[in-house]
């Protein structure tokens, strides 16, 4: 045999051998593992889920009460959201973990009027009024975190779905005396203070005290 001929054998033999050691170390997966490495289908109810329960386990921690919040936020926007760690979803805007409590004087289907010593007018957010991309931001999930536009603001149409029921779940307000965790969205171009208007909080709990 040429030294051709055997420089082809030994380089078959190699190739061979490479392909077996590739063989041995390499593991095969099932039709059901490989389904299970595949990159998760967005889905927005699921992720509202998971961020509705992150709010309402974190953010009372840093919740500070109402009436602490407003004096400060009249006098300087920044320094209130640098207190009370607002969190700044996109220029000009700050979403305030707060604490309110007080008797509900008005019940409509927009929102539970709350009687509250220091601010004048305080509403807890229902019906048309609930805006769970408030709480959506609070919990900092942003736009990059989602794979669209659209699916982004379903976050926060499905969180808004589970903002109803936790005040359905509260049943009928009137006249009663109640706890709320909520954040309170507030906008304020150019660190200008807002204009006294009626405070609206979208609510995470809401606990009847008396």
């Amino acid at each position: 045999m040429s030294s051709r001929s055997l420089r082809r054998v030994a380089v078959a033999v190699a190739a061979l051998l490479l392909i077996v050691v590739m063989a041995l170390n390499t593991r095969f997966l099932t039709r059901d593992e490989v389904a299970a490495l595949a990159p998760k289908p967005f889905d927005p109810a699921a992720t509202a889920t998971e961020l509705w329960n992150r709010a309402r386990t974190d953010l009372p921690a840093t919740a500070a009460p109402l009436t602490r919040v407003v004096p400060v936020l009249q006098t300087d926007v920044k320094a209130a959201a640098a207190q009370f760690q607002a969190v700044a979803p996109n220029q000009n805007a700050y979403a305030f973990p707060v604490t309110v409590q007080g008797a509900i004087t008005e019940a409509t289907d927009a929102g539970l009027r709350v009687q509250v010593e220091g601010v004048p007018t305080v509403s807890v957010a229902a019906g048309p009024a609930l805006n769970g991309s408030v709480v959506r931001d609070a919990v900092k999930f942003t736009f990059a975190q989602a794979p669209d536009q659209t699916r982004f603001q379903q976050v926060g149409d499905e969180l808004r779905k589970l903002m109803t029921a936790e005040l359905q779940k509260a049943g009928p307000l009137q006249g009663k005396t109640v706890k709320v965790v909520g954040v309170m969205n507030v906008v304020a171009p150019a660190n200008t203070v807002p204009a006294a208007k009626p405070v609206v909080i979208q609510p995470l709990t809401v606990e009847v005290v008396s």
